[in-house]
């Protein structure tokens, strides 16, 4: 089978979608022939072979401050309709993992090259981030984002929460689930420096971007009822604000925000330092640090939204709590570094969770399985 994937953005560009489109298209590859279509950055060749994936990248413009609710950052691809034509004429099938960008497109170019059309949907109908993103994305989802989504074949979501906020109540393609995959070699338990480097004996870590839907508001409120240090690692808009948080909250000392940008590895080493692991999201389709995090055996705590119930089995590998509330974040995370034999088994039937239900293998097999019974 010839299959072209559209994303905006691919390796050597670091996130999550990216790192989900790479990793199953290697996978793909190993059976099929497998072309991504993205934006060319600085440094990168407009063609090359990626792992057996065959990279084609179209000229483009990189726009890096947009005013909200539109995520930067965003490419301006002027080439990009031309490609996305002549490549489909090679291929079988055209599988988007972007509903916002690439708009109704989608639609007509399948339509024109009678080709079929899936979609992966790895952000949820937006719903509790902020109020303009989610008027406005909720307004694109009920009219152009449903066009898109019912003229698909199939459609693909990294949770089943993400699938049933998000599809129309009438549609009537094939769906699945395709989990993000977590690396079980890189992230696992390990001795770790962490502490001794930061000079600190209980560990409450958070990695998260500094954006108003991660919460990270609230699990501030919480710290200053726990008997621990805080590690943040992350960027972003708020960071500032945080700190000022943390200053006003007399925990600045407790709290060690760190923004400096590291490897998986490097970033194994903070998972397996830390007693608990927190996630206050407001918002989350899916959750790879809290799979990341199980998946060093470090029991979670974190809200009960979106994909995360999927992620985090309460009580057998942490705690779901309230988005919003601080009180509760405390209470659990305190119970937790209170009883380390508890935590300690969370941790462990986390990380047995992880490696069963969370592989790269598995979503790529999600995606074959949808493939062949189209």
């Amino acid at each position: 089978m010839r299959i072209l994937m559209l994303n905006l953005f691919f390796p050597p560009y670091e996130g999550g979608t990216e790192k989900h489109v790479y990793e199953v298209s290697r996978r793909l590859a190993k059976k099929h022939d497998v072309t991504v279509l993205t934006a060319r950055l600085p440094g990168t060749k407009k063609e090359e072979t990626v792992d057996g994936i065959r990279v084609v990248r179209t000229p483009a413009w990189v726009l890096k401050d947009l005013p909200g609710p539109l995520p930067p950052p965003v490419p301006l691809m002027p080439e990009h309709a031309a490609d996305v034509r002549r490549l489909l004429k090679q291929h079988d099938v055209l599988h988007a993992h972007n509903r916002f960008f690439y708009g109704l497109d989608l639609v007509n170019w399948t339509k024109k090259a009678k080709k079929p059309l899936y979609l992966t949907l790895h952000n949820a109908r937006p719903d509790g981030i902020d109020f303009s993103t989610d008027f406005w994305g909720q307004a694109y989802d009920d009219t152009i984002g449903k066009t898109i989504m019912n003229a698909c074949t199939g459609v693909l979501g990294v949770s089943r929460n993400t699938l049933d906020v998000t599809l129309p109540k009438k549609f009537k393609g094939k769906t699945a689930v395709a989990y993000n995959g977590v690396d079980g070699t890189v992230f696992r338990p390990q001795a770790s420096g962490v502490k001794d480097r930061l000079g600190i004996e209980r560990m409450v870590l958070c990695v998260a971007r500094f954006v108003p839907q991660k919460g990270l508001e609230y699990l501030l409120d919480a710290m200053a009822d726990v008997d621990a240090d805080l590690v943040l690692v992350g960027r972003g808009p708020l960071e500032k604000k945080l700190k000022n948080q943390a200053k006003k909250l007399k925990i600045e000392n407790r709290v060690h925000v760190l923004t400096q940008k590291i490897t998986n590895k490097e970033l194994a080493t903070y998972y397996a330092a830390a007693d608990v692991f927190c996630l206050p999201s407001l918002w989350e389709p899916f959750g790879m640090v809290a799979a990341e995090a199980l998946a060093c055996s470090v029991p979670v705590v974190a809200t009960r939204i979106g994909g995360l119930p999927e992620v985090v089995r309460d009580p057998k590998d942490g705690f779901l709590v309230p988005p919003k509330s601080p009180h509760a974040l405390s209470k659990r995370i305190q119970h937790l570094l209170d009883d380390p034999k508890k935590a300690r088994k969370m941790g462990q039937s986390g990380r047995a969770h992880v490696l069963k239900k969370f592989t790269w293998e598995k979503t790529a097999e999600a995606y074959e399985k949808m493939y062949r019974n189209r």
